[in-house]
């Protein structure tokens, strides 16, 4: 079979065993709830991990299972991964990802999707501990894998032939009506563009692995500062456990009525006010921070009727936009602005979901994403989300992992669009709207939305904003952190 065409199925069990030969999985991860009510879904983890000796290099490594749901990542995924970081952590051994994932497992909708931040916040307590973290992207690493976990590697390569990208060339087609010209979303083009550092092929990978263990092996520590070893992870309802905020408020019914498909088409249809619009609105003195991407929009300046100074950043700035990378570079620049001078930080979201084109994967988009992702949910600053329009994907959660997320009666949220699910799915368009939990009611019962707007005007975004931000700067910073970590490191509470 030629390297570029070969499918996950049949290397399933291939190059990767002789490497796993010195590592001892740990048993498959608890199932994940079935939220959504999918018809005959079993929660499975695509994920093991475990520890042992890598080319004769102690390490923990996580790896991903084509054959279960796509090797997609869903709640069960993040808590395996999580728990991996951890021992990782503890044990001050690198961690290696093995990588063949489709994304976000689709069949648990947003409660899927909130894995990413998980992942996001694993890795980077591993960031900050100085411990190393590999990834291996084998045929195929897409979606939010790719952004959280592959993308994000210290070092990082492609199998030879593999598919790598942000979207997947089939969802890619069904997205934007092209399918992407022949060479992209593959191995050689991502190290073309510098999105890895090696294309190994199976046989090589192990020469390349050794050398990168030894780069990133840790200074030995003496014996007796040698840390412990890490506890189980708290079960639910543990106090140690972090856990999601539950004092909500505002439930609106407006919306409530409308079908999934009923409720996108509201979002991307109705007469309401662009992103770039409302940054002009609620800061009307403000200056603007420019980037090169104009998907996005950025400002900051007093906020209108209130004596605070806030960054309110627009992702995206004109409906329907999609940004790219240097789109998200300006969230994160925009990020740091407000947690450096202690500014409340506002991002408004209205995204399909990011760009998916050809010239947005040689530019990084799925490391552009991730590192968005980790800014916001790190930032020192007070943090809201208003979500006023589309919300799509991982495009769209790296600007809402924040303390407080709004969203107005048309508005949306979900794991992918519905036509990129449709196509995921091979199911009508219709159908993967409907079951995909993303109203606005759907989303505050799953415990993702804190506050449902009654309007979507600028008037009542700003009310919303001032008093979010106020009730968010009255509390101790210490304890507000705490709360956004939990929040974004724990599964979903609820179920439709």
């Amino acid at each position: 079979m030629n390297s570029d065409s070969r499918s996950s199925a049949g290397t399933a069990a291939d190059w990767r065993a002789p490497l796993l030969a010195g590592i001892t999985l740990r048993p498959a991860a608890e199932r994940a709830a079935n939220r959504l009510g999918w018809p005959d879904y079993d929660g499975r983890s695509a994920l093991r991990w475990g520890e042992g000796m890598i080319v004769g290099i102690p390490a923990v490594a996580a790896v991903w299972d084509f054959t279960v749901h796509g090797g997609s990542f869903g709640e069960a995924d993040a808590a395996a991964f999580a728990a991996a970081a951890a021992t990782a952590l503890a044990t001050r051994r690198p961690l290696v990802s093995l990588l063949r994932s489709g994304g976000t497992r689709l069949q648990e909708g947003v409660a899927g999707l909130v894995g990413l931040p998980r992942a996001a916040l694993a890795l980077a307590a591993l960031d900050d501990a100085g411990i190393g973290h590999l990834a291996v992207a084998d045929q195929p690493t897409t979606g939010g894998v790719w952004v959280t976990i592959g993308s994000r590697g210290d070092l990082r390569c492609a199998i030879t032939g593999a598919t790598v990208g942000f979207t997947g060339p089939r969802v890619v087609e069904a997205m934007t009506g092209t399918p992407p010209p022949a060479e992209s979303h593959r191995a050689a083009s991502a190290l073309a563009a510098g999105l890895v550092d090696a294309m190994p092929t199976p046989d090589t990978v192990a020469d390349w692995l050794r050398r990168a263990l030894t780069a990133l092996a840790p200074p030995a520590l003496p014996t007796s500062e040698q840390p412990a070893r890490p506890k189980d992870p708290a079960p639910p309802g543990d106090p140690a456990a972090p856990s999601r905020p539950t004092a909500r408020t505002g439930a609106a019914r407006t919306g409530a009525a409308r079908t999934g498909w009923e409720q996108v088409r509201a979002a991307r249809t109705a007469a309401r006010p662009d992103g770039a619009d409302l940054v002009q609105r609620l800061l009307p003195d403000g200056v603007d921070l420019v980037g090169a991407d104009r998907a996005v929009a950025a400002r900051v300046g007093a906020l209108r009727g209130a004596g605070r100074t806030a960054v309110v950043v627009a992702v995206g700035a004109r409906r329907g936009g999609a940004p790219g990378p240097d789109g998200y570079r300006l969230l994160i620049r925009a990020v740091r602005l407000a947690g450096k001078l202690g500014f409340g930080l506002v991002t408004l979201v209205d995204t399909p979901g990011a760009a998916a084109d050809a010239p947005a994967e040689a530019g990084g988009i799925a490391a552009a994403i991730g590192d968005a992702m980790a800014a916001v949910v790190a930032c020192p600053a007070p943090t809201v989300a208003i979500v006023h329009g589309e919300g799509g994907s991982g495009g769209a959660l790296a600007a809402a992992v924040t303390d407080a997320v709004a969203m107005t009666p048309d508005s949306y949220f979900t794991a992918l669009s519905p036509e990129g699910a449709a196509a995921t799915l091979r199911i009508p368009v219709s159908r993967a709207a409907d079951g995909a939990g993303l109203r606005p009611a759907d989303l505050y019962r799953l415990g993702f939305a804190d506050r449902l707007l009654a309007g979507g005007d600028p008037d009542t975004i700003a009310e919303a904003v001032v008093t979010l931000l106020d009730d968010l700067c009255g509390q101790d910073p210490d304890t507000r952190r705490r709360h956004r970590w939990g929040r974004w490191s724990t599964e979903l509470g609820n179920s439709l």
